[in-house]
């Protein structure tokens, strides 16, 4: 059943939504010798949180703008980990709360929200195109499709998200008409982000597919993540013979002479540092959107 009524509300505060400068740390994308090295990075963006409801459902999803912006027709999605972590008989490590979810409270804005600037600021330091970041659930990635933003209408949901964006730029224009999609999860953002693929299969929009590091996690497999006429891409500390197309290893002590998210062990440590530095770079060889240029 189609959902008819889908309403994209701006909530974000208005300091938030004028253009302010980001800098993050990333990962240089050219490596010296064995070692990589980090470098800080600054660019200007946008930042909105868009409260969509579907029906009686509500989602949120952070949507950043690379500032100058014109072109609302091509998109990148970026899929956040889990928000519950850790595998019995541990206790789960939860960053967020479902139940927290309707009004956005708690470790949504404490702890994820944060996302939107950290990635947008590598995006937007090479290509003008919005980056929306559907915050997720754990009752999402279950078998109830009515809790998952994507799972019925996904490409009307993204054309609202869209549509609502430019609007705060352009409210004159038509609602654009979406074009090319590029999709990104990191660590187990990769469950989001396969249902996703799943739901806007039909649409033959996506072209692209980036998996920061979920081979980290031993019960998923050394392998791209497919979608039909995409180009797939991996970047993984894990090893494996016979690497298809697009899988980079990348060795956990490579990033032993990189100071930012330090974690005890060395391969935590690289797998934060996939994650959270190494957008920039492979936004450098996306195929979705007009490259930014250099000023």
């Amino acid at each position: 059943m189609a959902i008819m009524n889908i309403t994209v509300t701006q909530t974000n505060p208005f300091t938030l939504t004028i253009p302010h400068a980001v800098t993050n740390p990333v990962i240089k994308p050219v490596m010296q010798g064995e070692f990589l090295e980090e470098m800080q990075l600054t660019a200007t963006i946008h930042e909105f949180l868009f409260k969509v409801t579907k029906n009686s459902h509500v989602f949120w999803v952070g949507v950043a703008v690379p500032f100058g912006t014109t072109d609302f027709s091509r998109i990148q999605v970026f899929f956040h980990p889990t928000v519950v972590q850790g595998p019995p008989p541990q206790p789960p490590i939860v960053h967020a709360s479902d139940a927290d979810y309707p009004t956005f409270a708690g470790g949504w804005p404490g702890s994820l929200q944060r996302y939107v600037a950290l990635q947008g600021s590598q995006l937007a330091s090479v290509r003008r195109v919005p980056l929306l970041v559907p915050f997720t659930t754990m009752a999402a990635l279950g078998a109830d499709r009515e809790q998952n933003m994507f799972a019925i209408d996904p490409v009307a949901t993204l054309s609202n998200i869209t549509a609502a964006t430019q609007a705060a730029f352009v409210p004159i224009l038509p609602p654009p008409n979406l074009t090319d999609v590029g999709v990104t999860s990191f660590s187990s953002g990769i469950k989001a982000m396969r249902k996703f693929i799943a739901a806007m299969k039909p649409s033959g929009l996506i072209r692209e597919v980036v998996d920061f590091d979920s081979p980290f996690i031993l019960t998923e497999p050394a392998e791209v993540t497919p979608s039909p006429g995409a180009v797939s891409s991996c970047y993984t500390q894990r090893f494996r013979q016979s690497p298809p197309a697009g899988y980079r290893f990348m060795p956990a002590n490579s990033f032993s002479h990189v100071p930012s998210f330090p974690k005890p062990d060395a391969s935590e440590h690289a797998h934060a540092c996939i994650g959270f530095m190494m957008y920039h770079t492979a936004m450098l060889t996306s195929s979705v959107g007009s490259v930014q240029p250099v000023v």
